[in-house]
């Protein structure tokens, strides 16, 4: 009974441990991101992300997954370490810790914290740059926009941007309470905030994102429906299947150009006219290699020419899991933000990066992956130590049946 009892309370203090460096953890990385999007460059930002690894690594060890669970982190994590030792990118490595690492955490509080510390963060850059204290009001554009507002945050379409996710992840939130008239307020901010920062792909995904929203709000059956989910999942591998074929062709070639491309305001050319093919498809190796730096804006092409093929393939094949499950957990409006996410991501790269406490579908996932890799209602869990003995009890349960 004594051994029972210390073996609860020695779980009990490994959780509250676990706790105590996750949310350490994200709250650092939530800086991290604010700090990122203003004009000041972080001289320790290397160090701050091995911090926030150890932090949630330190959550892993201290948590208890399945034996299946076990077996799939060690998948992933083989995977993103190829990816490491190939590229010298180690995003893909602290992304399955990051995932890993919720286990038991209220993902709802995770995103909560998000919201008011991304919120948060944004408005003092305002207000610093509303005072001439720190960064710029505004920008003067290279193309035909001329003078732009970006308020501090750096560029007119990261600041809307932060606007249109913030407002996403604000209706997934509290979409319970919200009325016809927060829609209709978030609508009139946005128009308002498009006329000094003139950023046309911003306003276009808060558009259909509001629509989207109130179509789920108002129409129970729509929320119900599987054929929306099935259309979600579509729309996001057509997106994905979309960024390869632009990668294909070489510069002022293909069906993109140019009244496509100059839709999008220059993003293919903006691509593959870099030195050395930029992210054109011919750049393309199955775990990246150290090369593969360039930045531009285009999202997917982004995420298979800086991780690699496999890499990329195992992240869209669990984003694709991820809109499913959604549908089996009855949760349309964390569906509603994982496709608004999934489709921006064709035009602009925001969530294709290292900075992991912006991207909010990764919390999501953190949440969700154990029931989409195992749906069993309640299997034995164990921790990492207790690997061999959890394979050795699998091994003599299949030799019974046997």
């Amino acid at each position: 009974m004594e051994k029972v009892s210390g073996k609860k309370t020695w779980e009990k203090r490994a959780a509250g441990i676990g706790q105590a460096c996750f949310w350490a953890g994200l709250a650092l990385e939530l800086l991290i991101v604010v700090a990122e999007v203003s004009v000041w460059t972080n001289p320790w930002e290397g160090q701050l992300f091995r911090l926030t690894f150890l932090l949630f690594a330190v959550k892993v060890l201290c948590s208890r997954y399945s034996l299946r669970e076990w077996l799939w982190l060690l998948l992933f994590g083989v995977i993103a370490g190829l990816c490491y030792l190939c590229s010298d990118r180690d995003e893909a490595v602290r992304l399955v810790v990051f995932c890993a690492a919720f286990r038991d955490v209220d993902v709802k509080k995770a995103l909560k914290l998000a919201f008011f510390m991304t919120l948060s963060g944004c408005l003092v850059l305002v207000l610093l740059s509303a005072a001439g204290i720190f960064g710029n009001m505004y920008i003067i554009d290279d193309g035909d926009r001329g003078l732009r507002y970006c308020f501090g945050l750096g560029h007119p379409n990261a600041c809307y941007c932060f606007f249109w996710i913030l407002s996403t992840l604000g209706i997934c939130l509290w979409h319970d309470r919200m009325k016809l008239w927060h829609y209709g307020l978030t609508a009139l901010a946005g128009i308002l905030l498009f006329l000094p920062t003139r950023s046309r792909t911003g306003i276009l995904f808060l558009f259909f994102t509001l629509a989207l929203a109130l179509a789920l709000a108002f129409g129970k059956n729509l929320r119900e429906a599987k054929g929306l989910y099935l259309a979600g999942i579509a729309a996001f591998l057509g997106c994905v299947l979309l960024s390869v074929w632009i990668a294909y062709y070489e510069p002022y070639q293909g069906p993109f150009y140019t009244w496509i491309d100059r839709f999008i305001t220059g993003r293919i050319t903006s691509m593959n006219t870099l030195e050395g093919g930029g992210g054109m498809l011919q750049n393309w190796r199955l775990f990246s290699r150290p090369e593969n730096i360039k930045y531009f804006d285009l999202g997917y092409v982004r995420l298979f020419y800086w991780y690699g093929i496999v890499p990329a393939a195992a992240y869209v094949a669990m984003y694709a899991l991820l809109l499913r499950e959604c549908y089996r957990r009855k949760d349309p409006f964390g569906f509603l933000m994982l496709l608004s996410f999934a489709l921006y991501t064709t035009l602009e790269a925001h969530f294709i990066s290292v900075y992991l406490g912006r991207n909010y579908a990764l919390f999501l996932m953190g949440a969700y992956w154990g029931g989409i890799l195992d749906g069993r209602k309640d299997p034995p869990k164990g921790y990492v130590w207790g690997l061999p003995a959890m394979l050795a009890g699998a091994a003599a349960k299949k030799e019974r049946r046997g």
